[in-house]
């Protein structure tokens, strides 16, 4: 009998992997889906994985289908302000493995002495507060990407999409189980990243209690990291990676990257 699992429990992060929101992407119901079905999509940006805590503007927020490698048109958000998060439809035309990306584009903040922040590079921040000392400036950029209908037969599963920081399933979703392990490769600008803080959590993992993973370590020489899959319901693997800005008068470059996907069984 297909079991069906509903968005409905609250995730938290650890201190050690977290600092700011994260924004992830994904569906409102988790099930088998096929062509014809139409999904709905939610984008959030928040400490805790399925209750949302912020709007952003919607501007800096984009949702796209990839088939194949391909990259779909930015599917439109509507904002739901009593859940706090993004909503989107997309119709699954076919039955190819269809993966929904979600990207909150990049931007610059400052941190002052105080502990507060602004938005702004700090040329303008530190403008706009005279009474203020700006402690760091850095540009952050935030990626994740939802498995929705993986197919066993799939071939391109772990074929990069390019993003800058990004986390490769090198199992197939289609046939992660719950009792196996699942292993996967991150990836900064394309080349493996090792030593980078990587974890991993399931739906209702000690929900009630803030900042909780279920699993964390770091990756190897080969930017690889394996989980073991304990639960059936959607897990979500989550990586970030701190570096000296490339960026002019800007302290540091901060990118997280998720990626999720059902275990059914």
């Amino acid at each position: 009998m297909k079991r069906v699992f509903f968005v409905c429990a609250v995730f938290a992060l650890t201190s050690s992997v977290l600092s700011a929101h994260e924004f992830f992407v994904i569906p409102n119901e988790v099930k088998d889906y096929k062509s014809g079905d139409t999904v709905q999509i939610n984008a959030l940006s928040t400490h805790y994985f399925t209750v949302g805590e912020e709007l952003e503007p919607v501007t800096v927020n984009e949702v796209y289908p990839v088939k194949n490698g391909v990259k779909g048109p930015a599917l439109p958000l509507r904002q739901n302000a009593d859940r706090l998060w993004y909503e989107t439809t997309y119709r699954l035309s076919d039955d190819v493995p269809t993966i929904i990306v979600g990207n909150r584009k990049g931007g610059f903040y400052c941190l002052f002495t105080d502990g507060s922040y602004a938005d702004g590079a700090k040329k303008e921040v530190q403008a706009a507060n005279k009474g203020k000392t700006v402690a760091k400036a850095r540009y952050f950029a935030k990626y994740s990407k939802y498995y929705l209908n993986p197919s066993a037969s799939d071939t391109t599963f772990n074929t990069p999409l390019g993003q800058d920081l990004e986390i490769i399933p090198l199992d197939n979703p289609a046939g992660i189980k719950r009792g196996s392990k699942a292993r996967f490769r991150v990836l900064y600008k394309g080349q493996p990243l090792a030593n980078a803080e990587i974890a991993a959590t399931y739906d209702y993992y000690n929900y009630k209690t803030a900042n909780a993973y279920a699993q964390t370590s770091k990756t190897d020489g080969k930017g690889e990291a394996t989980f073991s899959i304990t639960n059936s319901g959607i897990w979500i693997v989550r990586v970030s990676d701190t570096r000296r800005s490339a960026y002019p008068d800007t302290d540091e470059d901060n990118n997280a990257a998720i990626v999720a996907f059902a275990v059914k069984q």
